[in-house]
């Protein structure tokens, strides 16, 4: 049933459509969100702002920008 949507995310002039994952978890939900297999998990925090979690153990680089943008789109929805 956790089938993925995909969410269109603006950066650097350039779309790109990724599919997300909806997580529920009790009253609330992650959104799991794939960048060419590398699974980011975005939640809300107590005040009501996205965190992301990176549980791949990989120590590479995400660009800071294209994961603000995907926070702006999550934020407009």
């Amino acid at each position: 049933m956790n089938e993925p949507i995909l969410l269109p995310i603006e950066y650097s002039g350039t779309t790109h459509d990724l599919p997300v994952t909806i997580v529920p978890l009790g009253y609330t939900y992650q959104l799991h969100v794939d960048l060419g297999g590398k699974t980011l998990i975005f939640e809300k925090d107590d005040q009501d702002k996205y965190r992301v979690i990176d549980q791949s153990g990989e120590h590479s680089r995400i660009d800071r920008g294209f994961v603000a943008a995907i926070v702006n789109t999550l934020d407009a929805l």
